[in-house]
């Protein structure tokens, strides 16, 4: 009997031991947390694979749009348009008239044995037969500056340089618009990431795409320079708000177990993108046919606004929470899971009425309605620092991701070939990256990627030209490390930021990147004029520094998202320098812990750097 007793008294213990548990899981619950809401929804269901896959159309079309002044502001090779001698060639069907065998009457030539593409010898012909005379006189006194110019059309049958003549004086002016944009893209990461913060991701995305749309179609039909400048810098302000706001979106609305393969997955799609575009462009050789068949159909993305939800991290953070509990009920429906009502709970002071009050009518106070924002995130010295060093990762990468691309075309004579060469080996950086980020963690995928990239971009700098294919490989390797850091940083940074300044986080980080991208044509363009290895040996420099950097960042793998401020700043206690402290302690014989040093790095939490 006593046995029996014991045996009851044992399996009471286990029970109210288990309902303990179950308590103290329930109290650990907070509710609308969105990660412990995940737990039971499914951190990729179909819900959340919906939102996904249906994101991945419109991240097709940003890099056709970045990538597409390879071809439409192509520099084809030209030459002095010769008045009387070209007027015979301007009614033939012959697809290349720049080299003709009287150049060496009219034209002065180089000293690298090529005519001069912006002079010519100030004569007057009258018909060809006086052009192709073996006695025309080549007088060095006589020779002046171009008027016209006559281009060669085998590779390309016209870009913005032939439509508005950037040639000689003004071929500087091709440059300039590539730097425009890059210069948008600066302007817009700054802005249009927390626009998206504050009015939510699903309004600023179908606004923002309109926009992009009609920007892009207008470019085609430019009249002038100057216009087809304001219009690129305006395509992008909205092309990287584009991608910045669905990237956020979509990578929002999974688990912590995913949110890797699917920010790559991201990356992945806007790389096919550019490669399609690389395929049109060979077939589409006229620039404003392309342009117009790159922008035309963005106009359909807009249909996505009645078929995504909207983010319900977002709609968390910005405190609506009863829209943000419909929505999670039907992803629990479309899952086929259930979520515990505690968790969803919707009281009076998570009430969200359009007007500030609750059900009853009270003000809900301004602490609770308004939420953290960008502002907050400054005001921490950890999370400066944070900033400080994504800044300069962005540079590195941005520079070099564009720059190795513009500059790999010169690097042998197929411009398509060079061109897709460029984009395939991002495919395998991507698939590769997920692999990396998961095994060895952000940090370390981030700071050795630029590394990489630097060392094999330094090597295409100093090897002989010829043969090129040792050049081109090692430029292929740097564009495949900058290609895996460029996806690694998006992912990275909106891993160390709060919810409620994500968009806009990752969005002044990414404004900083477009300074890189700025100087990217640049540096790209001197390796053109002066030596092809000059690029490479820019962007070794920026990347083998900037790796170094990135030591000092924390590591985010397999941890959760920060929602708040202080969640983030809490991160920093994963940076090697407090994870080594760490392990000294544990390593330390028993009763000789320095107990004043235990929490050092929590102290430095609260001091900041």
């Amino acid at each position: 009997m006593t046995e029996n007793s014991s045996t009851n008294s044992i399996c009471d213990e286990d029970d109210s031991t288990k309902s303990q548990q179950n308590d103290c899981k329930t109290q650990q619950e907070e509710t609308f947390n969105y990660d412990d809401i995940l737990e039971h929804l499914g951190q990729l269901g179909q819900y959340q694979l919906r939102t996904f896959l249906w994101l991945c159309i419109p991240a097709f079309f940003p890099g056709m749009v970045v990538m597409s002044y390879t071809f439409t502001g192509a520099v084809p090779v030209y030459r002095c348009f010769i008045e009387g001698c070209d007027a015979d060639y301007s009614v033939s069907s012959e697809p290349n008239n720049v080299y003709t065998p009287w150049l060496n009457n009219t034209i002065p030539w180089t000293e690298d044995n090529t005519p001069d593409q912006c002079k010519r010898y100030n004569y007057t012909w009258t018909n060809l037969e006086e052009c192709q005379q073996p006695d025309a006189p080549t007088d060095p006194s006589m020779i002046v500056g171009c008027d016209h110019w006559v281009y060669d059309t085998s590779l390309f049958q016209s870009t913005i340089v032939t439509e508005f003549d950037l040639t000689c004086e003004n071929e500087w002016k091709e440059t300039l618009a590539g730097s425009v944009y890059m210069f948008g893209m600066l302007v817009g990461a700054a802005t249009l990431g927390n626009i998206a913060d504050r009015i939510g991701r699903k309004l600023a995305f179908s606004v923002n795409v309109v926009v992009l749309a009609t920007l892009t179609t207008g470019l085609a039909f430019s009249p002038n320079f100057a216009t087809f400048c304001v219009l690129r810098f305006l395509c992008g302000v909205t092309a990287i708000g584009h991608f910045l706001i669905l990237f956020v979106w979509g990578v929002e609305a999974v688990g912590k177990k995913y949110r890797v393969m699917c920010g790559f997955i991201y990356q992945c799609v806007f790389t096919v993108g550019c490669a399609v575009l690389g395929l049109v462009a060979y077939y589409i050789r006229d620039w404003k046919n392309l342009q117009l068949v790159i922008s035309v159909p963005m106009f359909a993305l807009v249909s996505l606004y009645w078929v995504v939800p909207e983010s319900i991290r977002w709609l968390i953070t910005k405190k609506r929470y009863s829209e943000a509990r419909i929505l999670i009920l039907q992803a629990a429906k479309m899952n086929k899971k259930s979520v515990p009502d505690h968790l969803i709970f919707v009281g009076k002071a998570k009430s969200d009425n359009a007007d500030g009050r609750d059900h009853e009518g009270e003000p809900i106070s301004s602490s609770n309605s308004k939420g953290e924002s960008i502002r907050d995130v400054f005001r921490s010295k950890i999370l400066w620092k944070r900033f400080a060093i994504m800044f300069f990762a962005w540079i590195a990468a941005v520079m070099g991701y564009y720059g190795i691309t513009f500059s790999a075309t010169n690097l042998s004579d197929d411009f398509f070939l060079n061109y897709e060469l460029a984009m395939a080996v991002e495919i395998p950086a991507y698939i590769s990256g997920i692999f990396l980020m998961d095994k060895l963690g952000r940090r370390p995928t981030l700071s050795g990627g630029l590394i990489a990239s630097g060392i094999a971009c330094l090597i295409t700098g100093l090897v002989p030209e010829d043969p090129p294919a040792i050049r081109i490989t090692f430029s292929m390797l740097g564009k495949l490390f900058i290609s895996c850091v460029m996806a690694t940083v998006y992912s990275y940074t909106s891993d160390l930021f709060p919810t409620s300044a994500r968009s806009a986080a990752v969005g002044l980080c990414s404004t900083c990147g477009r300074i890189g991208g700025i100087l990217a044509p640049i540096i790209a363009t001197a390796g053109r004029k002066i030596d092809p290895a000059l690029p490479f040996i820019v962007f070794a420099g920026v990347n083998l520094s900037v790796g170094l950097l990135c030591l000092l960042l924390p590591e985010t793998n397999k941890t959760t998202l920060p929602n708040t401020v202080k969640e983030a700043e809490e991160m920093e206690k994963y940076t090697l320098s407090c994870m080594r402290r760490s392990k000294n302690r544990m390593e330390e014989p028993k009763g000789t812990i320095d107990h004043s040093n235990i929490f050092q790095c929590d102290q430095t939490l609260k001091k900041g750097f």
